[in-house]
This record gives C-alpha cells, structure tokens and sequence, in this order.
C-alpha cells in the first residue's frame, strides 16, 4: 500500500509518502524450506519533504525519511566442534586435532536491525538570469547525526583463552556530513 499527498502551489510545498509492505522469500534449499523475510524487506517506509520560498532568490529544504530496519541473519548461539581431519598425516606421531567455535545461525533473516532514520537541511540560493538560473545549495546530510546501522557482527571477549562475553556490535556510517553543490539551468 501506497500513500501519497503533495502540495505544489505556495510558497511552502513538499510531499508526505508513506508505504507499507511485506516482502518474503521460500526457497525448498534455503531455511529448511520455510518462509523467511527478505534482507530488503521493509515494513514502513516513510518521507516528509519541505521546501519554503523565503523570497524569488532564497528557499530552504528539509527531508526526514524513515525506514523499517533490514532483516539480517545473526547468530543465536555458538558450540565446539572438532572436525575429524588431522593437521598431520594419520601416522604422524604428532598429529593433533584442533577445535573451532560454530554458529548456529536459527533461521534465515529472523533479527531486524535498527530503524533507519535521518533528517537533511539545505538552504538553496538562485539567481535568475535572462536566458539562465544558477543555484548555489549548502546543505546538511543527517542534521542530527543518527547512527544508522550499517551491519552488525559479534565481537566475543576472552579471558586466558576461555570465552568471558559475547557482544553485538553495530557500525554505523555517514554521521552529519556538510555539502555544496552549484548547478546551472538554460
């Protein structure tokens, strides 16, 4: 389901979408053959933009977009296994066999990373000219410098070899990052 409203006449205008959606895969080869959630799939997903005429030369921007976490596949426990092929030749006295930690993954996409969510500012400043406009914007990307998960990975800390926490870590890229553009209509 989509939804749309848009106001085009005035000086302030802009636009409000909103969507809802469900987006699941099933494959007989992957997940056991059970439905699970698309990486990409993404619940709500909403966008409110505002531009404001200040006067024929000066108008200011905003864009909040809101979107539905992904769905990733995490790891919901780990165990030991010792595979049964020796680092040596079988008759090497010194073969020896070493042990591994392994995931156990669960099902197929069954966490939500955080929502995604950011705000952008711009201010645009336009001169018109006979056969031509320049407009110079200065904006701002992530005004209030959320932080976005990019991907997830689990970081396990020990003490003398022996597992003391497990902890889920989240990188996040793009905090506020400041532009400048300059573009040029004829």
């Amino acid at each position: 389901m989509e939804i749309l409203i848009h106001k085009k006449a005035g000086k302030t205008n802009g636009w409000i979408g909103y969507t809802l959606s469900w987006t699941q895969l099933q494959f007989d080869e992957i997940n056991f053959g059970k439905k699970f959630w698309a990486r990409y799939d993404r619940r709500h997903d909403i966008s409110v933009v505002i531009i404001h005429e200040l006067s024929d030369n000066i108008s200011l921007s905003g864009a909040w977009v809101y979107g539905t976490g992904n769905a990733v596949t995490l790891p919901v426990g780990q165990f030991s296994a010792m595979p049964n092929i020796p680092l040596s030749h079988p008759s090497d006295p010194r073969n020896i066999y070493w042990w591994y930690i392994v995931d156990d993954l669960g099902s197929m996409n069954s966490f939500r990373m955080k929502p995604y969510h950011r705000l952008d500012l711009a201010i645009q400043i336009h001169k018109k000219m006979k056969r031509h406009e320049r407009i110079w914007e200065f904006g701002l990307y992530n005004a209030y410098n959320r932080k976005n998960p990019f991907f997830y990975y689990i970081e396990n800390e020990y003490n003398n070899y022996d597992l003391q926490t497990t902890k889920l870590k989240q990188v996040a890229i793009f905090p506020v990052v400041p532009s400048i553009s300059y573009s040029f209509k004829f």
